[in-house]
């Protein structure tokens, strides 16, 4: 007969499970990650200034611990030429896991949707990156809601599943010894409102604020650089079906229409390359919802564009801890280049605005555009000399004040802004350098220019493509003419003021080919 104590740990070794990670049981407990009790509205009373204080303390070294780190992860996490998604996450996660004190953990990237393929499986996500784990044994795709990595990705929350005592945990393996799992932390990687990938993380000891903090920052990062992977792998896929699709005509073609036809594919191709390109721009409902009025003029020189608009509203509660303040920003970029090169700088420049000012919390247009440049220079390598690539940029803060007011901060690179003010076109200069390029951080620093203007009142903002615009004689559209252009339109409604300033554009240009992207935006306060 077996002993009470021998059954005791039969018992207890039957509620033992090995991990298979992204399929962990849906019973787990699960806790979201940077969501705590917030008991400060239930009982103001209860506070007390040492509290206050520590939790202020414990906020400023996460912050001071996350910028320390930063630099480090931002350079690790850059995309080198020719390296794979499954070289990335692999170099990632040999990095980052040791670093949060992690021991086990995987990186799934959103599978390729083939459009052409009516028998394609839905929505799915392949395994690109582990540490250490034997990649063969791993479950190499996990559909939308499957297991744990399925349903991060479904409904988009970050968790946190942990185990304190000896029922129902978790063992891990690693050659003939077993490791008890404390924590499990899934997170969906989220880039501009979309889910493409899944991270998870094994833990075998209590997972540290700081590091749950540190993975929370730089997921839009990480995001990011999983965005592009599957942007490349759909621009791939989308080739080979473009070539698969040449190659079965091919015999059936005489050589100058194969010509064309490879012509159309390419084009086709960039098209596809535009559409990716125009998911990045704000929306039009987005102005309607912010402003007045407004008009867009946005002409891209080639299929895509070299310039960028830019658009956020950042919103913050007051001391009062009841109300809240919108501030809000819109910019127009002009980067190094038009066409594909130009395309991919718009990107790059994109991201960087939404994480200083989204994740960063910089709301100041001066040191906006100065870790802009600092930002630029490093995801060029610029230091190295490996190129001189950059941007003009014309950046406004606008916040609603009382009574109908508008208080504007306005800070620029080598752009200006117009302002109209009781029926009057007004100028603010930039400063008068770039951003990136060979030009470094501390010289000739940006500066604000403040304004306070009325409801009604107007902005404009553009780069310097319109004013270029040549003539079949090659004489210069001119700053002159345009601001005359402004001037004129103040007191029509901002439809009739875009089309007075593409009608006169047309009439100049004619038949001439365009030289340069244009971006001319307006809006009504």
């Amino acid at each position: 007969m077996n002993s009470p104590q021998k059954k005791q740990n039969q018992s207890t070794h039957s509620k033992v499970r090995r991990l298979t990670l992204g399929k962990f049981p849906a019973s787990t407990q699960i806790q979201p990650i940077h969501q705590k009790e917030d008991k400060t509205l239930d009982a103001p009373n209860k506070i007390h200034s040492s509290d206050l204080d520590h939790q202020n303390t414990n906020e400023a070294q996460q912050e001071l611990f996350f910028y320390k780190n930063w630099a480090r992860f931002a350079d690790i996490m850059q995309i080198q030429n020719g390296q794979t998604s499954e070289d990335w996450g692999n170099h990632l996660l040999s990095n980052l896991v040791p670093f949060v004190k992690g021991f086990q953990a995987a990186l799934y990237l959103k599978a390729v949707e083939d459009e052409h393929d009516e028998d394609a499986e839905p929505e799915s996500y392949r395994l690109i990156g582990g540490y250490a784990l034997d990649m063969e044994q791993m479950q190499q795709v996990i559909h939308f809601g499957e297991g744990t990595v399925g349903q991060a990705a479904k409904s988009r929350k970050k968790s946190h599943i942990t185990h304190n005592s000896q029922e129902n945990q978790f063992k891990a393996i690693a050659s003939t010894i077993e490791f008890p799992v404390h924590a499990i932390v899934t997170l969906p990687i989220i880039y501009q409102e979309e889910v493409f990938g899944v991270l998870e993380i094994l833990f075998y000891r209590p997972v540290e604020e700081k590091y749950l903090d540190f993975l929370h920052k730089i997921n839009s990062n990480i995001g990011a650089n999983l965005c592009l992977f599957l942007k490349d792998e759909q621009i791939n896929l989308q080739n080979q079906y473009l070539n698969h699709q040449l190659q079965q005509t091919r015999n059936h073609l005489i050589i100058s229409e194969e010509f064309r036809k490879i012509h159309t594919n390419l084009t086709e191709s960039v098209m596809y390359a535009s559409n990716i390109q125009a998911a990045i721009l704000p929306s039009e409902s987005s102005f309607e919802k912010l402003f007045n009025d407004y008009f867009i003029i946005y002409k891209p020189k080639d299929i895509v564009s070299g310039d960028f608009y830019w658009l956020a509203q950042v919103i913050k509660r007051n001391q009062d801890n009841k109300s809240t303040s919108r501030t809000t920003f819109l910019a127009v970029v002009d980067c190094t280049g038009h066409g594909v090169p130009g395309a991919f700088m718009s990107m790059i420049g994109n991201m960087l605005l939404n994480e200083i000012v989204s994740k960063k919390g910089i709301t100041d247009p001066a040191q906006i555009l100065k870790m802009l440049h600092i930002g630029i220079r490093s995801s060029l390598k610029q230091s190295q000399g490996h190129n001189k690539d950059g941007m003009d940029v014309c950046l406004c803060k606008i916040v609603t004040k009382n009574k109908g007011e508008f208080k504007i901060t306005f800070a620029g690179a080598k752009r200006q802004l117009y302002y109209t003010e009781n029926g009057q076109l007004f100028k603010k200069k930039g400063t008068r350098r770039s951003i990136g390029g060979d030009t470094q951080v501390n010289a000739m620093p940006f500066a604000n220019e403040v304004l306070e203007l009325a409801a009604g009142e107007k902005l404009f903002l553009s780069t310097d493509g319109f004013k270029d615009v040549a003539s079949p004689k090659r004489r210069n559209f001119g700053l002159r003419k345009l601001e005359t252009l402004l001037q004129e339109g103040i007191k029509q409604e901002m439809a009739q003021h875009r089309e007075l300033l593409l009608t006169q554009l047309r009439e100049h240009q004619q038949n001439t080919a365009q030289r340069d992207d244009i971006t001319l935006i307006g809006i009504q306060l």
